[in-house]
């Protein structure tokens, strides 16, 4: 055990062995007499021997950080640097180039607590940029909670900001919870954050937050405790989680033919052996794929892959079941009714998973969700009508079926078609209310006619500069070659108030991608055998955030603190 420990320090401890030898060599000449003359030449010496040593410290420490980046980025534990790449370097470069690389390549610190100390490191640098960036702009927030592998509340918020001349988001923090999640603790878990680092909420122009009563309650909701203390801010629900109830339109015999969907899978799924069973028949008949998907109701973008995997392998579902005497599985992939529906709902679900899927995105904003939203609502009616007139092709699985069972089960299959599609828009009606975004129009493109609801959001001050800007056509070529986030931000030295209340509007998240991003990172992260990490926080920003760190600057901090303890003798 001691050797171990003995050998994990030994990179470690190079930094102290360079200093030591600088000392040594320096103290040697400085206890020997010595003229004028002779202490230049001694200070001559000692900057070669200190130069020749700290360079490699650098690059050697330089290598630490990125390592250590790597290893965050990659969500992987800290030791596997030690256990496995370290080796794997020694091996490569003894044999590729020799020995000699070999031994300076195992110098590189790389123990357990190295690592941590460098992703601590560059997590505060991460953090320290971000900081300063958000006391100089305004700035939106998305905050989500949930549950890690131990069973603890983690409170997660990204913050979305101008930087270099474009809007960008980043990770913000990763708080645990105590006892309770209620309004009252998520406000005061995010305000005494923002505070520790200079901020407050007093710049915040946006908060997108779930349908929870913590977050949305009208009395003691997270949003409301932020609007009594900005009551400016503007407040989006996130589109994905209203999109699942959305998704709940799905009842009645569709909703039988779902849940009866699922319980086949489940069927297979709930032995190995079963399942290897499956798969052999999917080979043996030359599928692409040999198993199915498993489908939960936390995450509903399975839905629609659970029911298309069902959809594609339901030949081989019938010879299995058939085989083991299921015959109630068997019956219902007989029925060519029970078919036609399955179809539908797996051509349904994946337009809602592509709905869902473009609403995600670094460049996502209110105004572009709401643009999907109108154009899917709109499909719906388009659709009706096709259907109507016998055209399918929106629904390639249900189209595929119907030139061979249409006919006899038309009557029954179309009334039930329509009435969920018409369902589908009335939720998108109730959980959208505000489905028309024609009053920012101007911000999309401020060289058109906006319209007079505009003109209602807009004070004199921003009117007056929105016609200064539009009546300036050297402007009106830039708003053609820059991005529209880029152009605005351009516009703040010359209109800025119309510049800032455009910005103001594009830094609203609509969804909350990055919290379930982040929240998928978290699980890979904090796992069974790590169940006790406690620098959750500083792993998680060094692996999703979209700042990186200062590398050098912080090797520059290192070898000012070393020159400094030589200086001390």
């Amino acid at each position: 055990m001691w050797k171990y420990v003995k050998r994990s320090r030994v990179s470690e401890e190079d930094d102290e062995k360079s200093a030591g030898d600088v000392e040594s060599e320096l103290s040697k000449d400085m206890d020997q007499p010595s003229s004028s003359t002779d202490g230049r030449e001694i200070t001559k010496k000692y900057h070669k021997i200190f130069e020749k040593k700290v360079t490699f410290n650098e690059r050697a420490r330089e290598a630490s950080y990125f390592l250590a980046e790597l290893v965050a980025q990659k969500m992987i534990c800290h030791t596997t640097v030690e256990n496995l790449i370290m080796p794997a370097f020694k091996i490569l470069a003894k044999t590729m180039l020799g020995k000699e690389a070999a031994r300076q390549i195992a110098k590189i610190p790389v123990s357990n607590s190295t690592i941590s100390r460098c992703v601590d490191d560059m997590s505060r640098d991460i953090e320290e940029v971000l900081s300063e960036t958000l006391k100089n702009c305004n700035f939106a927030i998305q905050v989500d909670e949930s549950t890690d592998i131990t069973g603890k509340a983690q409170l997660l918020a990204f913050a979305r900001f101008e930087y270099n001349g474009e809007i960008v988001e980043n990770f913000l923090c990763c708080k645990e919870l105590g006892q309770t999640c209620r309004g009252q603790d998520v406000c005061d878990v995010l305000s005494s954050y923002l505070e520790s680092l200079g901020l407050s909420l007093d710049r915040c122009v946006g908060i997108c937050t779930d349908g929870a009563p913590s977050m949305i309650d009208s009395m003691k909701g997270f949003v409301t405790l932020v609007k009594e203390k900005n009551p400016d801010v503007i407040t989006t629900h996130r589109f994905l989680r209203r999109e699942v109830l959305v998704s709940e339109t799905t009842g009645g015999d569709l909703k039988q033919v779902l849940d009866t969907a699922v319980d086949m899978v489940n069927f297979i799924k709930q032995r190995p052996w079963q399942s290897r069973m499956f798969a052999d028949i999917c080979e043996n008949m030359g599928e692409d794929h040999v198993t199915l998907l498993l489908h939960t109701e936390d995450r509903w973008l399975s839905r629609g892959k659970v029911l298309t995997r069902v959809f594609e392998l339901r030949e081989q579902l019938q010879i299995y079941f058939g085989e083991n005497n299921e015959s109630i599985f068997s019956n219902y992939l007989e029925d060519e009714s029970w078919l036609l529906k399955l179809a539908y709902l797996a051509d349904i679900s994946e337009h809602l998973n592509t709905l869902n899927t473009n609403m995600q995105g670094p460049k996502e904003n209110i105004l572009t969700c709401t643009d999907q939203l109108v154009a899917f609502k709109n499909k719906i009616g388009v659709w009706k009508e096709h259907l109507s007139e016998g055209n399918y092709e929106m629904f390639p699985h249900f189209s595929r079926l119907q030139s061979n069972t249409m006919d006899n089960h038309r009557e029954t299959i179309m009334p039930l078609i329509y009435v969920h599609m018409e369902s589908l828009a009335e939720k998108l009606v109730k959980y959208f209310p505000s489905l028309s975004s024609e009053e920012y129009d101007w911000v999309r493109n401020p060289f058109t006619n906006y319209s007079s609801s505009s003109e209602n959001t807009l004070s004199l001050r921003e009117e007056e500069q929105l016609i200064d800007l539009t009546c300036d056509r050297p402007l009106r070529i830039q708003f053609d070659v820059l991005a529209l986030d880029a152009f605005w931000i351009s516009m703040k030295t010359e209109f800025p108030a119309i510049s800032q209340k455009a910005i103001n509007i594009l830094l609203q998240f609509s969804t909350s991608y990055l919290c379930e991003h982040a929240f998928s990172c978290l699980t890979n992260i904090k796992t069974k055998p790590r169940p006790r990490l406690l620098p959750v926080e500083e792993e998680l920003r060094v692996c999703v955030s979209k700042l990186r760190p200062r590398i050098k600057l912080l090797c520059s901090k290192s070898k000012h603190k070393f020159h400094t303890k030589l200086g001390d003798h």
